[in-house]
């Protein structure tokens, strides 16, 4: 297969492979029919998948990180090329995270839900918080499984797009963590 490019794109701790070229796309190496994307509006893609009709909200969050909007649900992906990828496993220590992203606002909104309190563990994928912007109400959930550390906001509160609402501790660190339970201030988390 000529000029077959590889994409390891992980989400919730899962990666999955994903090669495309001329003849298609596959996914863990079981052909797909694809066909798409076509952007609707910036940042909106429609794309058929196996005659199955989807369209996706994408922001860039990130080298490699997207934020995605799929059938009323947030995610959060990395997205990484096979040389990258390859590159990391060479020198894992250059590519170390100190952690999962904090969880930022998506857009600006108004705080209607906090899901969650301080302390408590999660799994990738569970509920959060829930922001309402344009009428509609977002949910957004763990990236990653861990421990809640400080949440930087409350239920009505408006926030900008990009604000820090919470953060998430992994297990490993969230049991030598002292979390500090004075509020946070605005200038605090900008």
């Amino acid at each position: 297969m000529g000029d077959a490019v590889l994409y390891h794109v992980t989400v919730a701790g899962t990666t999955t492979e994903v090669e495309i070229d001329d003849a298609g796309a596959r996914i863990d190496g079981a052909p797909v029919a694809v066909e798409g994307p076509e952007m609707a509006s910036p940042g909106r893609y429609s794309f058929f998948v196996d005659g199955s009709a989807h369209t996706v909200l994408a922001e860039r969050s990130g080298s490699s990180h997207w934020d995605l909007q799929l059938c009323g649900r947030r995610y959060r992906a990395e997205v990484v090329d096979d040389r990258t990828k390859s590159l990391r496993d060479v020198s894992p220590a250059v590519s170390a995270v100190a952690g999962p992203p904090p969880i930022r606002a998506p857009m600006p909104g108004l705080v209607v839900r906090v899901e969650v309190e301080e302390g408590d563990l999660v799994e990738a994928g569970a509920g959060l918080l829930v922001v309402e912007a344009m009428k509609m109400e977002n949910s957004l959930t763990a990236p990653v499984g861990g421990r809640i550390g400080p949440i930087h906001v409350d239920v009505g509160q408006t926030v900008e797009k990009g604000k820090m609402l919470m953060e998430i501790l992994p297990l490993e660190e969230a049991s030598e963590a002292k979390v500090d339970r004075e509020p946070v201030t605005e200038e605090d988390t900008l």
